[in-house]
């Protein structure tokens, strides 16, 4: 393969990976590095690639095993975001309860186990299907649908103290994502 080629994959994939990598690690440094390892095994093992999958489904899956490995050796801490108010916002105090919740969400979903943020992440960040992300994952159909409806579960019973709004969020999730 030329280095164009590559490049190409690289344009074609880099803010999908990058995205990916963010959204489990929660850290923009970490997230840009893990998605430069991505593609620095990807140069690597490109060689290897059998084609029993589509590239993208076998670059998501080299992403989602760096992130998964790079969790379980560092215990992710989330980065406190500060409520940003704008001046010609119609309604502050309901965009800082907006932010607010979207902290505790961000905060509920990096408490997960590595495997079940992934596949939280993948369905409803990424918008792939239960299949893909069974294939990206190399495991069967029925251990995603399994890790999905437990990191659903559990971001349930963690948001359930925000007055309900979480709970509902977490049931909207459930409703609207299942199979």
């Amino acid at each position: 393969m030329e280095d164009r080629d590559f490049n190409e994959i690289v344009r074609k994939y880099q803010k999908k990976i990058y995205y990916l990598c963010y959204r489990m690690v929660e850290n923009e440094e970490d997230a840009k590095d893990l998605s430069q390892e991505v593609f620095v095994k990807v140069y690597l093992k490109l060689k290897d690639f059998k084609g029993k999958s589509s590239l993208f489904t076998w670059i998501y899956r080299i992403a989602c095993n760096i992130c998964i490995n790079f969790t379980k050796k560092k215990k992710i801490k989330f980065e406190e975001l500060k409520p940003e108010t704008t001046a010609d916002s119609a309604n502050p105090e309901k965009d800082l309860q907006k932010k607010y919740l979207s902290i505790q969400i961000e905060k509920a979903i990096n408490t997960l186990p590595p495997k079940q943020r992934a596949v939280f992440v993948m369905r409803n960040y990424e918008n792939l299907q239960h299949k893909e992300i069974a294939e990206i994952m190399g495991k069967s159909l029925g251990t995603v649908k399994s890790n999905y409806h437990q990191a659903v579960f559990k971001l349930r019973e963690l948001l359930a103290p925000l007055s309900g709004v979480g709970n509902r969020h977490a049931c909207s999730l459930q409703k609207r994502r299942s199979i």
